[in-house]
């Protein structure tokens, strides 16, 4: 059984970037799922870096949407951070130690600091 797919159908090399002599402009030739094709400006360093970044850019947008239509989504880390520190608060009182605070203070900032590297990794792209 076939599926249908995107499909990168061609890719022209424009030419040299304006901005950066060492990144190239290349025309992508994308056929959708549905049929419809259409010409999407990428660039890169090569045409492999060009198509990859072009997916990245296409992906995030989608995500944006998705993030956009459904704004309680953004909601739901935060509330997952109070819940791994109210587990550890509950277990310091149950324990009667303090150490457990620190431990859940300790895992808040290391989910914290994930976040931070993940968004400078997407902004990066």
């Amino acid at each position: 059984m076939s599926r249908k797919t995107r499909k990168a159908l061609d890719c022209k090399l424009v030419g040299q970037s304006d901005i950066d002599p060492k990144y190239f402009r290349y025309e992508v030739t994308i056929q959708e799922a549905n049929g419809e094709v259409y010409v999407a400006p990428a660039f890169g360093r090569d045409m492999q870096d060009a198509l990859s970044r072009l997916v990245w850019t296409e992906r995030t947008q989608a995500v944006s949407k998705l993030a956009g239509k459904r704004p309680w989504l953004q909601i739901v880390p935060l509330l997952s951070l109070f819940c791994v520190l109210g587990m550890f608060a509950v277990q310091s009182s149950v324990d009667n130690d303090p150490m457990w605070i620190l431990v859940g203070l300790a895992a808040l900032g290391a989910i914290l600091a994930v976040a931070v590297v993940w968004t400078k990794y997407l902004d990066k792209h």
